[in-house]
């Protein structure tokens, strides 16, 4: 027998053995205390059970077998079987390839179906020691704007969380390195940061701003005191890295040194390359970050929380949700290493105040900050599926350290139940680097190109599963765009199409049909990469590309039979659906294009924000647009 699925299988009876058999069996065994994994084919499937009993989960829906129980799973249907009892769970698998019955199966389920009806979209707060360049941008916050806004033009409540994250020791270097105080620099930066956020049309419904928030030390000593009753939480004396020269405890942004992993330059506690967490003092030629000074060490006592205690229920969780293959792969590597334990407080003078002089580690602070977050938007509007947004850098606060601390403090219904991470956009063959000076900053190019554009540009670009590079000249045209200029240009050439009144469907040709067709598959197309386990933003911009150019076509090849009087029929529904994809794209763009969309929306003389059909129905006729073409009379 092998090992596959979490359990054990042996194959039986197929084609291979038999000519023409059209089936295909295995046998399978459930461990004792065990669950399956969760998995889905395209095959129909039948359990038919020989000993021991279990639950077997197909979907939403439970069912306990026991011997001689039969149960059938659907194509594309997901399954786990989940054995609580003492004996294995004996079964014989019977399936078979129906591809009419799989295409079925996806027709029953669009991906919209798969939309949460109530999301909360969280996004890592920047760091308030800077302003933010296209890097920023092009990781976790445009994107999950697209999100954010495509589930409220489904209908869907969908609500963005982000802020600042003021207590991060970057802050408090910044601070002494510019002869200010860091309640200076978080204030000055955070602010700049929530300007650029909104022009970059990104919109945030709760903002989490911890040096001014009235509360929010309280909170977090609230939840340190629960974390501080964990059986996983013990409080140590370990050596720990010090500057003598400074007089400082070194870790996080206040240390530089090399990666012992992977020989990248590294700060305290994570490497930005490799993603591995490690301790100040077990760096590579460890330095003081202010003077440059050899670190030394010295024992310090604090709270230390054994993550290492967590680590089950830590694979368990990540099983359940959905968590991004890249992601994916690192923790796996995290928990077959061993996970180390974590510091929750540092000997420092920025953060949240505790006893002895300490204060809250700033990742532990901003772990509790989510999960305070996520607490009061369940209390204030019910439960919800929380998106988590996340640069891969950050993949070992968001993806173990934020569950461990959440599995201690019994806050775990607050996790993410979807991660979606990106990798480094690079300028040209480097990462950007405000300290190197190797940047384009976000507010000069927002200026010049406009939000769209710059939006744009970045979604195309997106480094999804990979490091992705914009040049210095492609940079410099922001606003030429692909997509950008094509909508444009097919938007104007509304003012050369009939007289501005949306005419009433008439006959209809197989052209007709087919355009219509590709409306409605296409918007479904672009439906699927919303949901987090297929999310593309990249994919996004260039099938809605896809679609403009398919419009514009449509129109250049009707434009003749529209003038041909014995097709005036035909030229009406040729004409209705020209204004259609018009307000499809509307509804479509808004994620990524939110002005032009806006504009081309009202031009339609539609009410509110673009709205997302499954669908699409037609524009009464006798509509009158309120210019000869959407770009007319910019606002």
């Amino acid at each position: 027998m092998s090992w596959s699925y979490e359990m054990s299988l042996q194959p039986m009876l197929s084609a291979a053995d038999i000519d023409g058999l059209p089936f295909g069996s295995v046998f399978g065994s459930v461990p004792p205390r065990s669950v399956s994994k969760r998995h889905a084919h395209q095959d129909g499937e039948l359990f038919i059970v020989l000993a021991g009993r279990a639950t077997v989960v197909l979907g939403d829906e439970e069912r306990e077998l026991g011997p001689g129980g039969v149960v059938h799973l659907s194509p594309f249907g997901y399954h786990e079987i989940r054995n609580e009892h003492d004996e294995p769970f004996d079964l014989v698998s019977i399936y078979w390839e129906h591809i009419p019955s799989a295409v079925a199966a996806l027709e029953e389920a669009p991906p919209r179906a798969s939309l949460p009806q109530r999301a909360l979209v969280f996004c890592p707060p920047p760091t308030p020691n800077g302003g933010l360049h296209l890097g920023h941008l092009a990781g976790p916050y445009v994107r999950a704007d697209v999100l954010v806004r495509a589930l409220r033009s489904t209908g869907r409540d969908a609500r963005h969380v982000t802020g600042t994250d003021d207590h991060q020791s970057h802050v408090a270097v910044s601070a002494r390195l510019g002869g200010a105080t860091p309640e200076q620099v978080a204030a000055s930066h955070g602010e700049a940061i929530l300007t650029t956020l909104r022009a970059a049309g990104v919109d945030c419904d709760r903002l989490t701003r911890p040096a001014t928030e009235p509360g929010h030390a309280d909170r977090v000593r609230e939840l340190i005191t629960r974390l501080a009753a964990s059986p996983s939480v013990t409080e140590q004396e370990r050596d720990t890295a010090y500057c003598a020269a400074c007089d400082l405890s070194l870790h996080q942004a206040f240390a530089r040194g090399t990666c012992a992993h992977c020989a990248a330059d590294s700060d305290g506690e994570i490497c930005e390359a490799c993603g591995r967490p490690n301790e100040t003092k077990d760096l590579v030629d460890p330095r003081c970050r202010l003077c440059g000074g050899p670190a030394t060490t010295r024992p310090e006592r604090a709270l230390w929380l054994d993550v290492s205690a967590h680590a089950e229920q830590l694979a368990r969780y990540l099983k359940d949700c959905h968590t991004s293959p890249d992601l994916l792969a690192l923790v796996e590597r995290l928990l077959a290493d061993g996970l180390p334990p974590y510091r929750l407080a540092r000997r420092a003078d920025w953060g949240v105040e505790l006893a002895d002089g300490q204060r809250v580690d700033a990742w532990v602070d901003l772990a509790l900050t989510f999960l305070d977050a996520a607490r009061a938007e369940t209390e204030q509007d019910g439960p919800a599926k929380i998106t988590l947004f996340l640069g891969y850098d950050n993949s070992f606060f968001y993806a173990v350290l934020l569950p461990a601390v959440a599995f201690a403090a019994g806050l775990a219904e607050h996790l993410p139940a979807a991660f979606v991470t990106n990798q480094f956009l690079h300028l040209d063959d480097a990462k950007f680097s405000t300290s190197r000076g190797h940047a384009i900053w976000a507010d000069p190019a927002l200026a010049e190109a406009g939000a769209d554009a710059v939006r744009l540009a970045l979604l195309r670009n997106a480094p999804e599963g990979r490091v992705t590079r914009i040049t210095q000249e492609r940079a410099a045209l922001l606003a030429q765009d692909p997509l950008h200029l094509a909508a444009q240009e097919w938007l104007a050439g509304f003012a050369q199409v009939g007289d501005g009144v949306v005419p009433g469907t008439g006959a209809w040709t197989d052209a007709h049909r087919e355009f219509y067709r590709a409306l409605n598959l296409t918007t479904r197309q672009l439906d699927g990469l919303l949901i987090p386990e297929s999310f593309s933003a990249r994919g996004y911009v260039r099938l809605l590309e896809a679609f403009v150019e398919r419009a514009a076509e449509f129109r250049a090849t009707e434009e003749p039979l529209r003038a041909v009087p014995s097709l005036a029929e035909e030229a009406r529904t040729s004409l209705a659906l020209d204004y259609l994809a018009a307000k499809a794209f509307a509804a479509l763009a808004w994620p990524i294009t939110p002005d032009l969309a806006l504009r081309t929306w009202r031009w339609l003389g539609l009410p509110g924000e673009p709205v997302r059909e499954a669908d699409w129905s037609f524009l009464p006729g006798g509509t009158r647009v309120t210019s000869p073409a959407p770009l007319d009379g910019r606002p």
